[in-house]
């Protein structure tokens, strides 16, 4: 693939969760005649690198997490006919949110892991984003657009634009949180309704939908971090209504306390400090507080060094705070830690751009053609 197809491909890049008013969806009526699920497989393989850069950054270093996360997608996987290459991604941002790409990609942010307070609650979204794959609703609503702005921004930075130009100034928006899509009503309600099935054909408890719904609804009215899912996936006395009925469908199945999700949540309880300290450095970030902000990056690159995502944030904060030769040094950590990601590229070549270096900055944007192909 050219960089012209690249560009053409993130242009109409269509991300996974989001709804809106309409009850009916028109588009679906169409969609499995103009794509396949060889299609649905290849969109998503090459929008994952990007909707990870914009959606927070991919974490690691936590191991556990990232197996358990693949193990319960695989569990639910293996109750469908599909043939899409079902794969998680833990993401480094604190709100409280998942979305999943064309052809069965996925990402999970460490935020709701730390909101779920049982395996079923976690399984319920999981389910949820894998009915969205299921019935291809994101290439049904792909002219929303979701992810146009972060393209435009990734072409313009990748065809040289300096660091000083708003469009520059907006890689720092890179892990400040994703820009959803939006699905219609129906679209929702019947990723509610599959999503459910597809727990109860995996031995999972199917209450854990009611209870992630009903904790949502009590999260958004005091915590701010609940308003990003809110805002895709609101929760109506209608829809919460619609998952008790489906759910009454199903017979009560009590599960003992998972083993693996107790140690997901060691894990991440082990890491929160590093991983807070990030999202102080964001939110300093946002307000233009460089120094604040780099100081919490700082602190979080010493509590978790071997993560790209923060090292992706300290370069973007340097740059935007006129230090582009440091933000030079940061970048090429990312590259080291994340050798195989367009965006590591991108991110170096903005940062040399910035610098006066155009030599190297050109060298960096081929080489993200190539791994972008």
């Amino acid at each position: 693939m050219n960089w012209g197809t690249l560009t053409a491909v993130l242009c109409t890049l269509g991300l996974s969760v989001g709804c809106q008013n309409p009850v009916r969806d028109p588009i679906d009526s169409v969609v499995d005649r103009v794509t396949t699920d060889r299609q649905e497989m290849t969109k998503g393989r090459r929008q994952y690198p990007f909707a990870l850069a914009q959606s927070g950054g991919e974490l690691i270093t936590l191991d556990a997490t990232s197996d358990y996360l693949n193990t319960l997608i695989q569990r639910l996987a293996r109750t469908t006919t599909s043939p899409f290459q079902w794969e998680v991604r833990l993401i480094n941002d604190a709100s409280i949110n998942a979305w999943a790409l064309p052809g069965g990609k996925m990402g999970v942010n460490w935020g709701l892991l730390n909101a779920v307070e049982a395996e079923s609650e976690l399984v319920s979204v999981l389910g949820h984003e894998m009915a969205h794959s299921l019935e291809r609703h994101g290439t049904g609503q792909q002219t929303m657009g979701s992810l146009v702005g972060l393209a435009s921004t990734l072409i313009e930075i990748g065809l040289g634009e300096r660091a000083q130009t708003p469009t520059g100034q907006q890689l720092l928006n890179l892990g400040q949180g994703l820009i959803m899509g939006q699905y219609s009503q129906s679209n929702e309600l019947e990723a509610d309704r599959e999503g459910v099935r597809l727990m109860v054909s995996a031995d999972f408890d199917p209450r854990g939908a009611i209870r992630m719904q009903e904790r949502l609804a009590r999260l958004g009215s005091s915590n701010s971090l609940a308003q990003k899912l809110l805002g895709t996936h609101p929760i109506s006395r209608e829809r919460l209504a619609a998952i008790q009925a489906v759910v009454a469908q199903y017979p009560v199945k009590d599960q003992p306390p998972s083993p693996a999700f107790a140690a997901m949540k060691a894990e991440l309880s082990e890491a929160r400090k590093g991983l807070e300290a990030l999202s102080k450095a964001r939110a300093a970030g946002a307000k233009k507080q460089w120094d604040q902000a780099l100081t919490a990056v700082a602190e979080a690159q010493r509590l978790r060094p071997g993560e790209p995502s923060i090292w992706r944030v300290q370069a973007e904060l340097l740059v935007a705070a006129g230090r582009p030769t440091e933000a030079i040094t940061a970048a090429l950590q990312v590259v080291d830690l994340a050798p195989d990601d367009p965006v590591s590229e991108l991110l170096l070549g903005y940062c040399y751009d910035a610098a006066g270096d155009q030599a190297n900055a050109q060298i960096a944007r081929d080489r993200a053609k190539r791994l972008a192909q």
